[in-house]
């Protein structure tokens, strides 16, 4: 008996060609030249973190009950000032200084500047006026929180206590309203998510802006950065907040970054020491001006010229109410 097998070329053809590519695929996935998948492995070290989730109203209570529990301050620091940005086509690093910040809510601050244990810069301001002395070049200076100063070469005046105070003490946040709305975003920088706080308001011509930007890492949700912005959406300043630690029961970042572009400077603050809800005398606020140092009234120039001021809400300035009087000695400061 004679068998005929009888075989449909095209489909055979077909089968055979199928079988070709596949093969082809699996063979040639393996070599680098032909691959279109490459899968890697991520390290656990740069995987994303856990986030916590929140809604507006918690942030707004958790901002807002985090400055009402810091009511004054007490912190020896080291800082390290830089002068200058690529806007100014130079920049220039100081060598780190020892010194103390004392914050009394709701606007008062000193800041004492220290080069070898000696006072270098003392700093001081009520919330409308700021007063500087300046040991070693003989000045002591006035002026108003706000105005408009040009800079100048013969005193520092583009570091001022009000921005010490803006960047350790946050001001709280209104409630969300037509007339103060408050955005929310999310963000992630690598392996760290966010939530974003945007702060809008009018300008003094009615034009709605950005006054303030916060946010929160979402593993902890600790405030780790904060923008400030001006009339205009120009950045006033720019300020991170990191590895926080327990003081007395009260967390607290140790390490303090701003820049103010405006003034073309940065200063970073490390916090050694802090001691947070001690009493704190007003008259620890108060500068004397030294007998023999000249007096720079800065005050009086922005009358003159028609610069731009903030009135303070709180009322007269301290020093006129207390009257100028002799400050404790450093040593009386945390070291």
């Amino acid at each position: 008996m004679t068998i005929v097998v009888r075989i449909q070329l095209p489909a055979f053809k077909q089968l055979l060609t199928a079988t070709q590519i596949l093969f082809l695929l699996i063979f040639f996935s393996n070599c680098s030249w032909f691959r279109v998948k490459k899968t890697t492995q991520i390290p656990v070290s740069k995987r994303a973190l856990p986030a916590r989730t929140a809604d507006q109203a918690e942030l707004v209570r958790l901002l807002n009950s985090t400055v009402q529990d810091l009511q004054t301050l007490n912190l020896a620091v080291v800082f390290e000032f830089t002068g200058g940005s690529i806007n100014t086509g130079e920049v220039a690093n100081y060598r780190e200084t020892k010194g103390f910040i004392l914050i009394k809510k709701p606007n008062l601050i000193r800041t004492i500047v220290l080069a070898f244990n000696v006072k270098v810069m003392d700093m001081v301001s009520n919330g409308t006026d700021f007063y500087i002395d300046v040991p070693p070049k003989n000045k002591f200076i006035h002026g108003l929180n706000y105005q408009k100063i040009r800079p100048r070469k013969d005193i520092p005046v583009s570091l001022r206590p009000q921005h010490i105070q803006q960047a350790i003490a946050l001001d709280p946040v209104g409630t969300p309203s037509d007339e103060n709305p408050i955005v929310v975003e999310e963000d992630q920088e690598g392996p760290k998510k966010y939530y974003i706080l945007n702060l809008l308001g009018k300008t003094a011509v009615g034009d709605w802006s950005m006054r303030r930007k916060i946010w929160f890492d979402r593993f902890d949700l600790n405030i780790v950065r904060q923008k400030i912005f001006g009339d205009h959406g120009q950045i006033a300043s720019d300020i991170s907040y990191s590895d926080f630690k327990n003081f007395e029961g009260k967390l607290y970042p140790t390490e303090i970054n701003f820049k103010r572009p405006q003034e073309d400077y940065s200063l970073r603050i490390r916090i050694n020491k802090a001691r947070i809800n001690k009493d704190l005398e007003d008259d620890k606020f108060v500068l004397q001006k030294p007998p023999k140092a000249e007096l720079v009234e800065l005050a009086e120039e922005s009358k003159m010229s028609g610069s731009e001021s903030v009135i303070d809400p709180h009322g007269p300035s301290l020093s006129r109410q207390l009257g100028f009087r002799r400050l404790p000695h450093p040593q009386e400061f945390p070291n």
